[in-house]
């Protein structure tokens, strides 16, 4: 579901229709509640009425004759004046209850049955009304469309651009003017043989979400990058199956978005993070670089300080410093996963400000590990698939926490990648 190109973006819209983004939001989400509970304290004042007795048609008490005349008939003529008046007050505020009561029975019907109205006329003017542009063709690139009142352009939630489907090399920089602004929340381009990132990606302030797969990479420049001002719903970008050597400078200009926690890079020929990462990806704390070409450890990404899942599957890795988890910014991270790689050695240093609840080494040529993995790991050290686990004579002296398992699959739930690849692949296809 959390790489759907529907599914995630529907399940963060609807979980933000139930819960509160602002106070502007909340006081918003309150009055059909508000509504409801006054009702409920109107039927409820209502029946408690219909019980009590109806003072207006009890007839007056009948005043007796007194055989003498003096102040006491005097008090009580004033009195039975008085009561009189009283209930031809009380008449006369009936008689306007009334007329308001009928007021009410005509104009709040008729109220509803413009507001009614007006809402229907609404709807369809969104959902039939005429839009400008070539609308098959917007349709073949839209995966889910969307009706919102008042837009003259295209509505569409999630964008899949396809440059092998359209004879292209790369989208050129007005190919998503149609599209309304504020409702795009994804955009896949994929199969483009020299991919420039269009500006106009900078037009699109709801936007939470952009992947590139089988795509060779030319330029991601300052003039479209991402920026917190202009992208506060950003939440992930992905590159898979990408041609780039460097980290694009589209998401390296800081502030990035201040939402925006998960980057991927699944099958590139990255070969280095460089140090230039640590300030504008301070607020990561998804990393993924998987079936890449990376050699060195990168021990600039230790230095960002709320990373806690940092995947770096099936790279050239042999080593890893001796200071990278002792001086990493992070204290804890819920996932490292260091498998597929060449790596023969860890830290034996103990760091006491670091700690992991999954560490996956499967298929590492690792043929000890140091005594820190007993106390700083919680949960699963994985080794399945390493000499390690091979020799079987220092299983019990790993501890509980080690796995080995019987075969590949026993040990790695998730597969040999975090990245669902095989997920997602039948979706990208050439002809997608």
């Amino acid at each position: 579901m959390l790489y759907g190109d529907t599914s995630f973006p529907n399940l963060v819209l609807e979980n933000r229709a139930f819960f509160f983004m602002s106070w502007a939001n909340a006081a918003m989400k309150i009055v059909p509640h508000l509504s409801l509970y006054l009702c409920l304290e109107g039927i409820a004042s209502m029946l408690y009425s219909s019980r009590l007795p109806d003072t207006a048609t009890t007839s007056a008490p009948s005043i007796p004759e007194s055989p003498t005349v003096g102040p006491s008939i005097k008090r009580s003529i004033v009195a039975s004046a008085s009561l009189r008046a009283f209930l031809r007050a009380s008449e006369s505020l009936q008689n306007s209850a009334q007329f308001l009561c009928r007021v009410h029975r005509v104009t709040i019907p008729m109220l509803l049955l413009i507001t009614g109205g007006l809402v229907l006329g609404l709807h369809l003017s969104a959902q039939y009304g005429a839009v400008s542009g070539d609308i098959a063709k917007m349709e073949s690139l839209c995966m889910q469309r969307m009706h919102p009142w008042f837009t003259s352009n295209f509505s569409c939630a999630v964008v899949r651009y396809n440059c092998y489907k359209e004879g292209v090399t790369s989208p050129s920089a007005e190919v998503l003017g149609w599209l309304e602004r504020g409702a795009v929340r994804k955009i896949v381009f994929m199969h483009c043989s020299a991919f420039t990132m269009p500006p106009i990606i900078r037009e699109f302030p709801s936007l939470m979400g952009v992947e590139l797969w089988n795509t060779t990479l030319v330029e991601w420049g300052e003039e479209a990058a991402v920026s917190a001002e202009l992208h506060p719903m950003m939440l992930f970008t992905l590159f898979v199956y990408v041609n780039l050597t460097d980290i694009p400078p589209g998401i390296l200009q800081p502030p990035l978005p201040e939402q925006l926690t998960d980057l991927e890079f699944i099958h590139t020929n990255l070969t280095m993070i460089p140090e230039s990462v640590v300030e504008p990806w301070n607020g990561i704390g998804i990393i993924y670089i998987e079936h890449s070409q990376i050699s060195l450890f990168p021990s600039a990404l230790m230095q960002l300080p709320v990373l806690s899942e940092l995947s770096l599957i099936d790279n050239k890795i042999e080593t890893v410093p001796d200071d990278a988890f002792l001086n990493g910014a992070s204290s804890y991270f819920y996932n490292l996963a260091l498998s597929k790689n060449p790596l023969r050695e860890l830290p034996q240093a103990r760091s006491t400000n670091f700690d992991v609840s999954y560490l996956a080494l499967e298929f590492t040529l690792l043929t000890e590990v140091p005594a820190w993995i007993k106390a700083n790991v919680w949960d699963a050290v994985s080794l399945g698939g390493s000499p390690l686990c091979h020799s079987g004579n220092h299983i019990v002296e790993l501890g509980e926490n080690v796995v080995c398992g019987e075969d590949e699959n026993a040990w790695d739930p998730l597969g040999d990648e975090r990245y669902p690849t095989k997920l997602i692949k039948p979706f990208r296809s050439l002809n997608a």
